[in-house]
């Protein structure tokens, strides 16, 4: 389904019935890396999956972005949606967007969800992502797929069983317009919700891998103690994309999390 906000056509999908939850997306992703969500959740909750502007089938036409407009943008799909409440999961890259969406619109939300958190990028990290940046637009996604890949699964996930998993995420990346991909990496690396984290008020769950380097636990702790009612569930043997790599545990972890508020 489209839906057109402030002239941007947002693709979405809405499965099941109940408490609603909007699932975003990371740099590099679609609505579909939430694809065990949808079906494994739609039993309890209304799930809504979403491609940002610049990816999957949603419109790519700016050459712009950051948090601040994804916040409005989700804002505008919800009230398009008529999602007057609802829980806000982001991952990685938009764990930043969820910050600072649960700053200002806390009334809107009953929780908020945070899988592989980030607060902004230290300075190594902007040059490298800068660097990416320059490098998709330049030679295109694959010459830096095969290292995003590293980052994201772990060695188990990408060698032994779950090799055919670790190609379709591949193909996923690949996929991407490196023009609108480069566009997101500047918006990450503009981006920061620390000035955000004293203002959340709803409850909040971080997510993260054990064997997360992206995100490791080392760096989602300071979130947790900077958000006022946030707890840390440790995914065990992922690494970046808990949701792909463990969907039956991620979900466990979720519905507990929400049966609990």
């Amino acid at each position: 389904m489209i839906a057109n906000v402030s002239g941007a056509n947002i693709f979405y999908e809405v499965a099941g019935d109940g408490l609603p939850i909007i699932f975003v997306h990371g740099l590099g992703g679609t609505s579909n890396v939430w694809h065990a969500q949808r079906v494994g959740l739609a039993k309890y909750f209304k799930v809504v999956t979403v491609d940002l502007p610049g990816s999957g089938r949603s419109d790519k036409t700016e050459r712009e972005y950051s948090m601040e407009k994804w916040v409005e943008q989700i804002a505008g799909l919800a009230d398009a949606i008529r999602l007057e409440k609802f829980v806000l999961v982001g991952h990685s890259m938009t764990t930043v967007v969820a910050q600072k969406f649960a700053a200002k619109y806390s009334s809107r939300l009953t929780a908020l969800v945070l899988c592989g958190p980030l607060t902004e990028l230290a300075q190594p990290a902007k040059d490298a992502f800068t660097k990416r940046a320059e490098t998709v637009e330049r030679d295109g996604m694959v010459a830096v797929v095969d290292g995003i890949l590293a980052g994201a699964l772990t060695p188990a996930a990408r060698e032994g069983g779950n090799a055919a998993l670790a190609g379709l995420y591949r193909e996923l990346l690949l996929s991407n317009d490196p023009v609108h991909y480069a566009g997101h990496i500047r918006a990450l690396i503009a981006g920061s919700a620390k000035a955000d984290q004293p203002k959340v008020t709803v409850p909040a769950l971080i997510l993260v891998g054990d064997q997360d380097g992206v995100t490791p636990l080392s760096l989602c702790r300071p979130i947790a103690a900077a958000i006022k009612n946030c707890r840390i569930k440790i995914i065990p043997a992922t690494a970046h994309l808990t949701m792909l790599e463990r969907p039956a545990e991620f979900n466990a972890a979720l519905v507990e999390f929400l049966a609990g508020l």
